[in-house]
């Protein structure tokens, strides 16, 4: 890890505190726009800042990178509208940002541990509604 350089016009503070702030809020913007988001480099536009210190950034905060960050918001939301919704599995893939309804199904098993529709018909969907309510 290389700290920035103070003086430079494209700094970013590097105190503890600021990271934290910084993770937080690049947090907040993938789970409000996880669709959106394809990239690191499109996170650190929105919010601002260099791409190679936010991906270090979260790294060092969450313990995580971006990557993660983002299908965890994704699988999360399409666990969402299986439980809530009637939606079918194309329109769920696209409202989470997959192009491909395959891509969606496979990524989703890999990610949550079961396909979509064993997920929408377990009991996992009782124990949702339960945790949001």
């Amino acid at each position: 890890m290389h700290p920035k350089e103070p003086n430079t016009s494209d700094s970013v503070s590097s105190s503890p505190k600021d990271d934290v702030l910084l993770a937080r809020l690049a947090r907040n913007c993938i789970e409000k726009h996880y669709c959106k988001l394809h990239s690191l480099s499109d996170l650190a536009s929105v919010l601002g800042t260099d791409c190679a210190h936010l991906g270090d950034v979260l790294q060092r905060v969450f313990g995580t990178d971006f990557s993660y960050l983002l299908a965890q918001a994704r699988f999360l939301a399409a666990q969402r509208l299986l439980v809530q919704s009637s939606l079918s599995l194309n329109e769920i893939a696209a409202q989470v940002g997959f192009e491909h309804t395959a891509d969606f199904v496979s990524a989703f098993h890999e990610h949550v541990g079961i396909n979509p529709w064993s997920f929408r018909g377990s009991p996992y969907k009782d124990i949702i509604q339960i945790i949001q309510s």
